[in-house]
């Protein structure tokens, strides 16, 4: 029988706990050296180290969730070896809790490494007194590796009741590391400070909590390869002029999801339709004020969009303004979801069954 060398899956799978009954991951590949996969459990991905690692030369992997409450799978991370481990990608983009105990524990057993890459977008531990800057970079993962010869990262942490920080002393921080580092630190109304700390250039294809103090604009389009967009801001509305820069540093943007309640102030003085999203697929607009989803269905264009998120009555209103615009933008919709179903009254389906494909609607509770 053959041994399986590389293994590869899309990461849009999740692979289910493949174990046979003595407790293994893929036991018939003695062989397997490489491995990009993810998995549900962090759990999982210890036990998975705790089997291959030691014939592991790459490993990439994404977790959907970390929070880890069993005692016994942290103290198993003392037991991975990975002697021959030189290129290591980890990928989470929600739910990471147990961010020391897990994330950073595991990374330091990996000290032969050299190529690292580690996005962790979501990190809300309540166990976190300070944002993660590059000075815990280095303290807690670059000290532990001596071949290390590169680490890309974006680091997204969030804190509580956070306290202002001087984006100054991040930044002197920062500049002890020979890399090319950007740290950014923002504010809300809802009592959650965040910091992003990201390598350059930017590696990621997603930017989560996006406000209109983000440097997202620069003139080296340092973000141009990023497919999905959240925009939340609960301090200032996102006004014409923001749209178009992301329309214009985001040309590959496929996702984009809006929460803002806020009042637009300057929409009075928009004239024109004159923005357009070409590769836009899938537009979320659940949480936001009425201007947002006239911002973008009737005056932006949005020629690939077929799927919608959006609140019923918001939507009606859309539809009883009778734009082209939106007829347009809204001719391809194959799956219009909503938190409010769409069944509930005939003649609110009829009313807009003129825009969308009724055969192709997709009701959500």
């Amino acid at each position: 029988m053959c041994s399986i060398v590389s293994l590869e899956l899309d990461n849009d799978y999740i692979l289910p706990v493949v174990m046979n009954p003595n407790g293994l991951f893929f036991p018939q590949s003695i062989q397997l050296s490489h491995i990009q996969i993810t998995l549900n459990k962090f759990g999982d991905c210890v036990h998975l180290l705790t089997q291959l690692g030691s014939q592991l030369c790459s490993f990439a992997v994404s977790i959907v969730d970390v929070y880890v409450q069993n005692a016994d799978i942290i103290s198993q991370i003392s037991s991975i070896s990975c002697p021959n481990l030189k290129q290591l990608t980890v990928t989470i983009y929600h739910n990471i809790v147990n961010y020391s105990e897990c994330i950073v524990s595991l990374v330091q057993r990996l000290s032969n490494v050299e190529h690292l890459t580690l996005l962790a977008i979501d990190i809300t531990t309540t166990r976190l007194t300070h944002f993660v800057t590059e000075f815990d970079l280095e303290n807690d993962i670059v000290s532990y590796m001596p071949h290390l010869c590169r680490f890309n990262f974006h680091i997204r942490s969030i804190l509580e009741n956070a306290s202002p920080v001087e984006i100054g002393t991040i930044r002197r921080s920062v500049m002890k590391c020979e890399q090319d580092v950007i740290c950014t630190v923002d504010y809300f109304n809802n009592n959650y400070g965040q910091c992003q700390l990201y390598s350059i250039p930017f590696i990621g294809n997603r930017l989560d909590f996006i406000s209109n103090r983000f440097p997202l604009f620069d003139m080296n389009n340092m973000f141009s390869m990023v497919t999905l967009l959240l925009l939340f801001d609960d301090v200032k509305p996102f006004e014409n002029i923001f749209f178009a820069r992301i329309a214009h540093a985001l040309p590959n943007l496929k996702t984009l999801e809006v929460f803002n309640k806020l009042e637009q102030q300057e929409k009075e003085t928009i004239t024109t339709n004159n923005l357009e999203f070409g590769h836009l697929s899938a537009l979320i607009l659940l949480d936001i004020h009425m201007d947002y989803a006239e911002q973008f269905l009737c005056r932006s264009r949005l020629p690939c969009l077929t799927e919608l998120a959006i609140r019923k009555q918001v939507l009606l209103t859309i539809v009883a303004h009778d734009s082209q615009q939106a007829r347009d933008n809204c001719s391809k919709v194959e799956n219009l979801l909503s938190s409010n179903k769409w069944s509930d009254s005939i003649d609110a389906i009829r009313n807009f069954s003129h825009l969308f494909p009724i055969e192709n609607r997709v009701e959500k509770n």
